[in-house]
């Protein structure tokens, strides 16, 4: 995963030569009003001519006048040449998607524009700020491929060739999400979002790792070809789909992979819009593949018992059945709700533990509180299975235990409420043992953590004010 330098040098580009949509949005990268605003105070020779091409070559339709730069982008490289760098293809002509191929002449403007605007400065210094970015991606991207590669019984065999890229373009509109395979290597291209797509990269992935196994089993898949007079009824299906049958199976195998790993509540429903949409095999798969979870080889040598099991008549009688989705759908990331957040165990544990604290169950509290402690090492949670014990304590009638588990429980770094009632509670204990001098520093404590609620600050200047003199 990466926010790939050419990507970015051809979305300056753009940007520059007219490329405006979703400007407004605020899902958009700082980086794009950054960009934007130093091409603008750049006033480079060479943006009047980007300006003509562009519109020469603008779509009506936003995506696709995007998408074709971003093909772009993925078939060049950089070189340094004696005048700086130069960006030129790195495929021969007879090689290239056809909508590069429509492109000709945007390298030579691009080498022009890198040069011109010096963007590579820009690049290099905000590198930390593009990393940032990535963040939000790196743990569930690798935990979703780990997964995959888990299900399928991936790791490490060796079946795969080429590589899986991720890239981030920041300068896009938001929500963008480009798919493309050229020869072994897969990228996906994600703009920024609300929120992390990480269910196309998981859908990608699977293609990259199935793929070339399905395509040593050709002869059987294209067996099963007659099944796809089904799929020209779909209305949501991509065209490529319904002209390659090959392609719509694996597509097919794919939906009903991520059906099988998804949670048992959500699984059917996975199936039933992958088959409206139009990939008419993923009921099947997703049936014969709970024979697949229970016995022991990876999917490299099961696929093939996978293909030799469909049947036809039985796949022709289910399909004649199928009322297909109306609306073609659009590849194209929308702002997901932010997903409620398992908790833990001690989460769990110590919630229980106020609930029976609230009812005056003080015994049941007092057990749960140390139930919890065993639960984590999350020192902010170590922090509330000390507080709830340290009140048990002193409920108790144990001061010294309830003094030295308060302060077990600042030794943890608590969050500032528990913090400045764990001071305040400390603090009264000692006086009331008549040791003023400790006493007075937990107060003073409560009162300088930042973020404690005013009911506690006032429980800590009482407490200073009141104060018994100690003993002679």
């Amino acid at each position: 995963m990466e926010v790939n330098a050419n990507l970015f040098v051809v979305m300056a580009a753009i940007n520059a030569a007219g490329y405006d949509a979703e400007l407004a949005s605020s899902a958009n990268s700082p980086m794009r009003a950054q960009v934007r605003a130093w091409l603008e105070a750049n006033k480079a020779p060479v943006l009047q001519r980007l300006k003509d091409f562009y519109l020469a070559h603008k779509k009506a339709d936003p995506s696709r006048d995007l998408s074709q730069y971003v093909s772009f982008a993925l078939c060049i490289e950089k070189t340094d040449a004696l005048r700086g760098s130069e960006y030129r293809y790195r495929k021969r002509s007879a090689e290239l998607p056809p909508d590069v191929l429509e492109m000709d002449g945007f390298d030579k403007l691009l080498t022009a524009f890198a040069r011109e605007t010096k963007i590579e400065e820009l690049i290099a210094r905000n590198q930390p700020l593009l990393d940032k970015a990535l963040e939000p991606y790196h743990t569930p991207v690798t935990l979703a491929l780990q997964q995959i590669d888990g299900y399928l019984r991936n790791v490490g065999n060796g079946s795969t060739k080429g590589n899986f890229h991720v890239y981030l373009d920041a300068l896009a509109a938001p929500n963008q999400i480009h798919v493309r395979s050229y020869g072994n290597d897969l990228f996906v291209v994600i703009s920024t979002s609300p929120e992390p797509q990480i269910d196309y990269i998981k859908n990608a992935y699977t293609h990259f790792v199935v793929d070339p196994i399905a395509m040593r089993h050709i002869a059987d898949i294209e067996s099963k070809s007659s099944l796809i007079d089904f799929a020209q009824g779909a209305a949501a299906l991509d065209p490529q789909y319904k002209k390659d049958f090959p392609l719509l199976t694996v597509a097919s195998l794919a939906k009903a992979i991520d059906a099988r790993m998804a949670p048992s509540g959500m699984r059917a429903a996975k199936v039933e819009e992958a088959l409206k949409e139009g990939f008419i095999l993923t009921p099947y798969f997703s049936e014969t593949l709970i024979e697949y979870e229970k016995q022991e080889l990876s999917m490299r040598f099961y696929l093939p018992f996978l293909i030799k099991g469909i049947d036809l008549r039985k796949e022709t009688t289910r399909l004649d059945q199928v009322n297909f989705s109306n609306a073609p759908r659009e590849r194209r990331a929308k702002p997901a709700p932010k997903t409620a957040i398992e908790r833990s165990p001690a989460e769990k544990t110590l919630d229980e533990a106020e609930e029976a604290w609230g009812k005056k169950e003080y015994q049941k509290a007092g057990e749960l509180f140390r139930r919890a402690l065993t639960e984590t090492n999350s020192r902010p949670m170590k922090a509330r299975s000390y507080y709830g014990m340290a009140r048990t304590a002193a409920l108790n009638k144990d001061p010294q235990l309830a003094v030295d588990l308060f302060e077990r429980t600042l030794a943890e770094g608590p969050e500032p409420q528990v913090a400045a009632w764990a001071h305040v509670f400390a603090g009264r204990l000692l006086d009331l043992a008549q040791e003023s001098d400790a006493a007075k520093k937990h107060f003073e404590a409560a009162l300088a953590t930042a973020g404690a609620s005013p009911a506690s600050k006032k429980a800590a200047e009482d407490g200073l004010k009141g104060i018994q003199p100690a003993r002679p």
